[in-house]
């Protein structure tokens, strides 16, 4: 499922997709020439403080202002008709004034290769009026902004972890984060006495004192119980809203029910 609200088309290779517009796909009059911005970190904003005579900077924390993307792209018709369509249905796409839409792209070695999306609105265009649009080709940049930085993969990924009945031997969930940013995932326990969730790879664990179905909300640090009612108070002393780091984890689910219990942890994949 994408999360932009519905199922969306899986891009091809080398492909972009914006307003509707597709750009690079083998068939198309529009194809790209570069992108620009996307593997770049955008421009830090930080909160350091001067120090007053003493040496250095008081270190405070570091943000991310919006991400800037350049599309240059070539426009190519094999006939008049042709030529001024695709120019038209770029002009379109790319108006000024609109909204922030998702730029959906697929390049092998980012994003993980997968599809991936950041939303963004036009801020500038430019095209040279030349010899070569005369004859149907025209290059144009396009130059967009994100006011949120972070680029997110188009569908989540979800890991089923389940309890033991013959402990020590607890089943352990393996799955290798590949965003830049850590993931903080919403995690469902459709019934459980107890839960407890730990990542052996970091001793982190997250544990609550109730029984009944749950939902933990990393990102909203917020717990919901069986009847839509917070129960964050419920959590254990201790414990650490689940957070995981680009790399390997290994999670592991205990519960004090007799039965097997199965959460499915989730989130999307982002990078920066």
């Amino acid at each position: 499922m994408s999360q932009l609200g519905g199922i969306m088309a899986e891009l091809e290779n080398w492909t972009c997709e914006y307003g509707g517009l597709l750009m690079g796909a083998p068939d198309s009059a529009i194809s790209l020439v570069q992108v620009d911005g996307l593997l770049t970190l955008p421009e830090v904003r930080t909160s350091d403080l001067v120090l007053v005579q003493r040496d250095g900077l008081w270190a405070g924390d570091d943000y991310l202002n919006g991400r800037a993307v350049t599309l240059t792209v070539e426009v190519y018709g094999r006939d008049q008709t042709e030529f001024a369509t695709a120019l038209a249905g770029l002009q379109a796409a790319f108006r000024a004034g609109r909204a922030e839409l998702p730029l959906r792209f697929r390049f092998p070695g980012l994003a993980g290769g997968r599809t991936a999306w950041v939303r963004v609105r036009p801020r500038k265009r430019s095209a040279p009026l030349d010899l070569n649009f005369a004859y149907g080709v025209c290059n144009v940049a396009i130059e967009l902004y994100a006011t949120d930085p972070k680029i997110y993969a188009d569908s989540s990924r979800a890991v089923p972890v389940t309890t033991s009945l013959t402990p020590p031997t607890d089943p352990v969930s393996r799955f290798t984060v590949v965003g830049s940013v850590p993931a903080k995932p919403v995690i469902d326990i459709p019934y459980a006495t107890n839960p407890r969730i730990t990542d052996d790879v970091t001793d982190a664990f997250f544990a609550l004192t109730y029984s009944g179905r749950v939902r933990i909300d990393s990102a909203k640090q917020t717990v919901i119980g069986s009847m839509n009612e917070d129960i964050s108070s419920l959590v254990v002393e201790g414990s650490t809203w689940p957070e995981y780091e680009y790399g390997e984890h290994h999670l592991r689910l205990t519960a004090d029910d007799t039965a097997v219990v199965t959460a499915e942890v989730s989130w999307v994949e982002a990078w920066t």
